[in-house]
């Protein structure tokens, strides 16, 4: 039995789409992980400077944010083919 693929775009290398949805959101991840440890790095050197603080306050708001539409992109895109399948029955 052949595997269906979607030949437009191969991020991960799989050809599949949530495979390529993933991938994106862990290419965005990276970045903002980064800033996020430079910005708990200094705030451990200078733990009295506030601005350090708010700095890092908003990096981690950010990197949860991204996270959470990371977690409901893939929950919909589940449920969407979970109806889909559940409609051939």
């Amino acid at each position: 039995m052949s595997s269906i693929l979607n030949a437009t775009t191969s991020a991960t290398g799989d050809g599949y789409y949530l495979g390529d949805v993933s991938a994106n959101f862990e290419t965005g991840a990276v970045t903002m992980m980064g800033n996020l440890k430079s910005a708990l790095t200094d705030m451990e050197n200078d733990p009295s400077d506030p601005t350090k603080l708010a700095k890092y306050q908003a990096c981690l708001q950010e990197y949860t944010l991204f996270r959470n539409a990371q977690s409901s992109t893939i929950k919909a895109y589940s449920s969407i083919g979970a109806t889909i399948i559940q409609n051939f029955r």
